[in-house]
């Protein structure tokens, strides 16, 4: 069993510094113009090894891309629904939010190459995806709540997508994750409950 581990713990190694190999070259070049070669000579593998795991560097982009959307939802094991109120007024951010900008921190050097550039589209993509089907299943399923606004369902889930990509792209990507988990999930669910006054978006009032 302990001979087991140990080789477990040494094939997740060097998936990883494959992995890291990927994303470094990533950050210098486009994907298109990144060899195998590359890879072996950035993690200071071999050919043999790096084929024993990947059968090219598109497999290898796919498992990091995987990887990356199974341990964001993951982190939202809880509905996402932000219904908790304080006493000044705000709502607190549900448990699941603050796991997802957590889980978002711990992999920010991933995430902030692959959405730095246009390199590698399939991340933003796939994410914008995923986390739409998130949201509508999550609609769809309490549709005892209130809804005054009757909203369409697809839409709504198109805006909850895309506010929290854009507020993981701009944490990530242009303040450099100056903020904490806790604070962009204040931030987001401020948006989500206090509906922010943005003049242009005001109904005319004139018949």
């Amino acid at each position: 069993m302990k001979t087991k581990r140990k080789v477990d713990r040494r094939v997740a190694r060097t998936r990883q510094m494959l992995k890291d190999a990927l994303i470094s070259l990533i950050s210098e070049k486009e994907f298109a113009a990144i060899s195998i070669t590359d890879i072996i000579n950035r993690s200071d593998l071999n050919r043999s090894t790096f084929y024993a795991h990947f059968c090219d560097k598109e497999e290898l982009l796919a498992c990091i891309i995987n990887e990356l959307i199974e341990g964001m939802m993951k982190s939202m094991q809880e509905s996402p629904s932000i219904t908790d109120p304080c006493q000044n007024g705000y709502a607190r951010p549900t448990h699941a939010t603050i796991q997802l900008f957590t889980y978002v921190a711990e992999h920010a050097h991933y995430y902030k190459t692959m959405l730095n550039n246009q390199r590698v589209p399939q991340l933003a993509q796939r994410l914008s995806d995923t986390l739409y089907k998130f949201y509508l299943k999550e609609i769809e399923n309490h549709p005892d709540r209130e809804d005054p606004l009757n909203l369409n369902k697809g839409f709504f889930a198109c805006y909850l997508t895309s506010a929290v990509i854009g507020f993981i792209y701009h944490w990530v990507v242009i303040t450099d994750l100056k903020y904490s988990p806790e604070f962009i999930a204040k931030e987001l669910t401020k948006i989500f409950t206090m509906k922010p006054y943005i003049p242009y978006l005001q109904p005319s009032t004139s018949c």
